[in-house]
């Protein structure tokens, strides 16, 4: 059960129904409670508190604690409904609008970093969130990602490009006085995971919330606002382009083979190929960030020698 589904268990379930017996909990009050988290917003959030749901329902019916599972017959179409694929991501034209439009966004330096880290290191916002400089080795070009940090719970190096590489040197000259390289205020702990989000998603609307930001729109790109989880999308798409193999950029997103035999016997690991695919992608987003937008940029496409 992933971190936030349990967070919202404790939430949105626990306070409710601590003090009712299990077998006593029927479909009614399980709805209704599901029905709150839709009613804020969170319809992903729904849909993934009813699948870990009917999990454990499923496995306490299989012990006899239930006579039957209370949300048997359901999906997630009669909870959040379904959930459309996201397939936002930013093309090279837009990138070069970002880089444009970044002074008049009025972000922390700290934040604009971040913005080029994911770019160019594929990585999920959170893991950048909570990324310590003791992780992040100059001298060896890597990033490690401890396994309690990184969504499938094993460890993830990244090789650092030298753009990523320079991002990350940029962002130690603000940030180095502390053990983390996105610290809290305080200094003692990583910044709110949802920082960085926060920031872009008020930039990226079309009216100031109260107290908020008032440099609303000035990052709302070409093809429409975006997210830091679409920046990792765009990094991936961009390897494509540039010729990276489906699986390095796998490989690269730390993604778990899906393939159980191949998870087993297959055990090359393509190290020296997602160095390539990395340095690949930083030296195009060196080539994006040197340009005003009026040049034409030629994709390359790349073919592994026979």
């Amino acid at each position: 059960m992933g971190k936030e589904t349990m967070r919202a268990i404790k939430k949105d379930m626990l306070p409710v129904f601590k003090d009712v017996h299990l077998a006593d909990i029927n479909r009614s009050m399980l709805l209704t409670e599901l029905d709150k988290v839709v009613a804020r917003g969170a319809r992903v959030m729904a849909n993934h508190l009813f699948s870990s749901l009917r999990q454990f329902y499923n496995y306490a019916a299989a012990r006899e604690w239930v006579e039957a599972n209370p949300l048997a017959g359901l999906s997630k179409d009669k909870i959040g409904g379904r959930e459309q694929t996201r397939e936002r991501h930013l093309s090279q034209n837009e990138i070069i609008e970002l880089k444009n439009a970044l002074p008049q966004a009025n972000l922390l330096h700290t934040t604009e970093r971040a913005i080029w880290i994911m770019l160019a290191t594929c990585c999920r916002v959170g893991e950048l969130s909570k990324a310590k400089w003791q992780d992040v080795n100059f001298d060896q070009e890597k990033w490690l990602i401890p396994a309690g940090n990184s969504k499938n719970a094993k460890d993830h190096t990244i090789y650092l490009s030298d753009f990523a590489k320079q991002q990350f040197q940029d962002l130690k000259s603000l940030t180095g006085v502390s053990d983390w390289c996105f610290p809290s205020r305080d200094g003692n702990n990583y910044i709110c995971l949802k920082s960085i989000s926060k920031q872009i998603r008020d930039r990226t609307r079309e009216a100031p919330l109260s107290n908020r930001t008032k440099a609303t729109e000035t990052l709302i790109l070409s093809g429409g606002p975006w997210t830091p989880h679409d920046l990792r999308r765009t990094s991936a798409t961009l390897m494509g382009e540039l010729g990276v193999m489906g699986e390095v950029i796998e490989r690269c997103l730390n993604h778990m083979e899906q393939n159980k035999l191949k998870r087993i016997y297959q055990r090359h690991e393509f190290k020296s190929e997602q160095f390539d695919a990395w340095s690949r992608l930083g030296d195009r987003l060196a080539l994006l960030l040197s340009t005003d937008g009026n040049e034409n940029i030629t994709v390359g496409q790349f073919h592994k020698s026979a």
